[in-house]
């Protein structure tokens, strides 16, 4: 597909019933996913697909989100717009965005900011990003990237649980899809929280790498109002008393 500005990327994705949960709208897991796959096909229109990543030792990997959302979603069977454009990028750092869009562009359901840094695979260390794999997107090259919004510390434990990491769960790059941790950090909500309430914009960061067999724990705050009087929780991902990931999430009620 032609790009739409020097550093954007668009394709039409049709929603189907699987990336819908039963509210009838896609979770905030299939959400993310999508923006990996519209990133992913963006490099692939630019020779980049994941064998030519990988063939200068390492891979993509994610850190950090921040998102903002609509309080209209698309549902079951829609035509959706998914972007993504590079912002900007320095010598370990890329910051990348994303946007899912109604077919006819009246509605905006989703802008994301996403955070990589390149990892050796093998190493599972951070290496210098080659030059050949992010010169193609012609993102300005900057010494200080912008910051994301960083997740609250969550001081006090209301809803808790525990999940197994199953083989399903890992991706190609040999660690947890990333998406997967947002069904751990809302699932303990319940269904009667999260049938009556979506989410308006969330922050989240990776800390650490959950791995294959490892059980991790889902900790979260009780709901209160932060400083703008809006609905909050705080979220972690602990595995074996370390922090693997923490998000604070905003909802509509």
């Amino acid at each position: 597909m032609a790009l739409k500005a020097p550093l954007a990327y668009e394709t039409k994705h049709h929603l189907s019933y699987y990336e819908c949960d039963a509210t009838g709208h896609p979770s905030l897991s299939m959400l993310i996913s999508m923006a990996v796959q519209v990133s992913e096909e963006h490099g692939n229109s630019l020779g980049l697909d994941t064998a030519a990543i990988q063939s200068y030792g390492g891979g993509w990997v994610i850190t950090s989100y921040e998102g903002s959302f609509a309080a209209q979603q698309p549902i079951n069977g829609e035509e959706v717009i998914l972007g993504t454009r590079a912002i900007a990028n320095n010598r370990f750092f890329a910051l990348r965005e994303f946007w899912i869009q109604s077919a006819d562009r009246q509605v905006e359901y989703v802008r994301l900011t996403g955070l990589f840094v390149y990892m050796n695979l093998q190493t599972r260390h951070l290496m210098s990003i080659p030059q050949a794999v992010i010169e193609p997107y012609h993102g300005p090259e900057k010494k200080r990237l912008p910051r994301l919004a960083k997740a609250r510390e969550l001081k006090d434990v209301r809803f808790k649980n525990d999940y197994h990491v199953r083989f399903f769960d890992i991706d190609s790059n040999r660690h947890v899809n990333n998406a997967r941790y947002f069904d751990w950090m809302q699932d303990p909500l319940g269904a009667e929280f999260l049938t009556h309430h979506q989410l308006k914009h969330m922050t989240m960061r990776y800390e650490k790498e959950v791995r294959y067999g490892q059980t991790v724990t889902s900790e979260i705050s009780s709901p209160y109002r932060n400083e703008n009087g809006e609905l909050t929780t705080d979220h972690r991902i602990v595995v074996d008393g370390q922090l693997a990931a923490a998000s604070t999430m905003i909802w509509y009620e």
